[in-house]
């Protein structure tokens, strides 16, 4: 089976949502078309995000989007839209890894409309429990810092929370049928390495590969690819975790410092 592989370095309580009534009042008072966002949130692990459009004389989309903050582009979780004249749009999505979330409101009127942000508290949703790595993620482990050893860089700590957050990703992939370093739900390998619990990070990579039938075989693939080898290779790095699903087969190796 020919093999893919995909690096990436960086180095680097329930609350009511209101808005103002839409009355027949106000729409024979011709009040001003406006888009009015709402502050995320949380309830039974999930955000709720929800827009409204009042005032208005004229039938538009609306659309609606939950984004989290995160370090670079702040990330959208989920957008929805609903054509109105005035109205509300609610959308929800599962909330995976903590942080400031906020609402984003737009129609064709004009510049969008940011809600207040919500710092919400959340735990992944993958399962909390894992086991011991495995011989063939040891043995990448071993060939590794084999390797780094040629470069004078020191040897690589298999890390438990590492290999959690590496061993999760590569399940999740096989199980979802997809190759990226972005989850479906969104989750970058930083917070995919912070939900584990493995903090504070001072700087993290990821290399992930499919098909690489043994650990020589998908540690030899990566040190033949110079993204892959760079993270390998980093002397910055102190510790790894290497996690391998059966189907694909899928490899996901999460490298970090604190």
């Amino acid at each position: 089976m020919r093999g893919q592989l995909q690096a990436l370095i960086c180095l680097g309580s329930l609350a009511a949502s209101s808005f103002p009534a839409i009355t027949a009042e106000a729409a024979t008072a011709k009040a001003p078309c406006r888009i009015v966002a709402a502050k995320p949130s949380l309830s039974k692990g999930m955000v709720t995000g929800s827009a409204a459009r009042i005032g208005c004389d004229d039938e538009a989309t609306l659309r609606i989007r939950i984004v989290r903050a995160v370090s670079g582009p702040d990330r959208t979780l989920r957008s929805g839209s609903r054509t109105v004249t005035n109205g509300r749009i609610t959308t929800r999505v599962r909330c995976d890894a903590p942080g400031r979330y906020y609402v984003l409101a737009l129609d064709y009127t004009g510049e969008p409309v940011q809600s207040r942000p919500a710092a919400l508290r959340c735990k992944a949703r993958t399962p909390a429990k894992t086991g011991a790595a495995s011989t063939s993620e040891d043995q990448v482990v071993t060939l590794v810092n084999k390797a780094r050893a040629s470069k004078d860089c020191r040897p690589l700590t298999h890390d438990p929370k590492l290999h959690a957050a590496a061993e999760r990703h590569s399940a999740d992939m096989a199980a979802r049928d997809y190759f990226s370093h972005t989850s479906k739900d969104g989750r970058s390998p930083g917070d995919r390495i912070s939900a584990a619990g493995f903090a504070p990070v001072s700087t993290w990579g990821e290399n992930i590969a499919m098909g690489q039938p043994s650990a020589a075989a998908v540690v030899r693939a990566w040190l033949n690819s110079p993204g892959h080898r760079a993270n390998i290779l980093n002397c910055s790095f102190t510790h790894i975790g290497v996690g391998r699903s059966t189907k694909g087969p899928y490899w996901t190796q999460d490298f970090a410092a604190h």
